[in-house]
């Protein structure tokens, strides 16, 4: 009774069922509010504590992002963690190679998850990232000082705080070392899975789609010619093909102006990948008759607003078709398997820049043996 009564998560629900939550709380509260214990039995005992467990989730995220008090990193971390598909790949039940992931990388991805300090980050532990003309501003040879410093060298420099040092923000997304672009390349082609899972073709290649404003001439500065990662069809819906463009976003961004729109919920970090996108290259692909969609994906695993709403649609619909219920329930494993997958590919990611790019880092692997005298 308490929780019918007073639990703000059990009025409203886990924010992404908001509509199978409405209809099971129809079935367990009478219509003056109280508590309907023969609906209770109707959804079975062991349902309803999921139910219960549910609305105190969400209760308890509730207190933690609204609260000011909490700093906001965190609070813009855990409002990541709630978007669709975050986090999926420390849920996986069955193994298989799409989602297995070595016991440091697990490891890894449970700390981002969980929003601790990554353990193997020290105050010395520097970026080794660079090319053949310049070097990352968390490169050893340009941060010298230990954190918290200034880092980089624009007019009004990044102060590196400790909190985002030991959370290896940073390695979230360093671009140095070719580990960002192989994590790039894996999203694209589950993409392609997903838009053939739901009966649409698609191919990656890189689709030339002429200059940002398509307007105006070409100019390598002003507007310049975009392209896209992919295009999607399914002609049973439109005629019109999607091209879409994949990029992958730090989930807590602490660049100036963004942490606070991040904390209080007012944006989400893909929201910003997403505008940026469609800023670029959505005129030039309207120009070529194609629609467009931004596949943004948080490093926390999490899928941003445009293709969730493709993606949970053409599930919905794919479920409306299913015969049977044994057709409906292969049908939402697949939609979880896929967003596990998805999960995986951004913790194999994120892993593979730290190991590769951070040093020195704390122990954790086993030294080889000694060599035989």
């Amino acid at each position: 009774e308490e929780l019918v009564s007073n639990s703000a998560g059990f009025e409203r629900g886990p924010d992404s069922d908001a509509d199978d939550w409405r209809s099971l709380r129809n079935k367990i509260v009478a219509d003056d509010g109280s508590v309907d214990y023969k609906g209770i039995e109707q959804v079975s005992g062991r349902h309803f504590q999921h139910v219960a467990s549910d609305a105190l989730q969400q209760d308890m995220y509730s207190a933690i992002v609204d609260d000011p008090s909490v700093h906001p990193a965190t609070r813009a971390h855990f409002r990541a963690a709630k978007q669709l598909g975050a986090g999926a790949v420390l849920g996986i039940a069955n193994i298989e190679d799409a989602v297995e992931l070595p016991d440091e990388a697990f490891l890894h991805e449970v700390q981002g998850y969980l929003n601790h300090p990554r353990g193997a980050i020290t105050l010395a532990t520097r970026c080794t990232g660079e090319s053949e003309r310049t070097k990352c501003d968390y490169h050893a040879s340009k941060l010298r000082e230990c954190p918290p410093c200034a880092v980089g060298a624009a007019k009004e420099q990044h102060i590196l705080t400790r909190y985002e040092h030991f959370n290896g923000t940073h390695w979230d997304g360093c671009r140095y070392g070719g580990h960002v672009g192989t994590g790039h390349t894996s999203i694209n082609t589950h993409v392609i899975s997903i838009a053939r899972a739901l009966g649409a073709a698609g191919s990656l290649q890189e689709v030339k789609l002429g200059p940002r404003d398509p307007n105006r001439a070409v100019d390598k500065e002003s507007n310049p010619n975009q392209r896209g990662d992919g295009v999607l069809g399914n002609w049973t819906h439109s005629a019109r093909r999607m091209v879409f463009d994949g990029t992958t976003i730090t989930a807590v961004q602490f660049r100036k102006g963004m942490l606070g729109p991040l904390a209080r919920g007012k944006h989400l970090a893909t929201d910003y990948a997403e505008a940026a996108k469609r800023s670029a290259k959505a005129a030039a692909c309207a120009a070529n008759n194609y629609d467009f969609m931004t596949w943004a994906a948080s490093t926390r695993g999490g899928i941003g607003r445009e293709a969730a709403e493709w993606f949970t649609t053409g599930f919905a619909a794919k479920v409306a078709l299913a015969r049977s219920d044994g057709e409906k329930w292969r049908v939402r494993n697949e939609r979880k398997r896929l967003l596990q997958q998805h999960s995986a590919i951004i913790a194999r990611r994120n892993w593979e820049i730290t190991q590769r790019n951070a040093w020195p880092r704390m122990g954790g692997v086993a030294p080889r043996a000694p060599p035989v005298e």
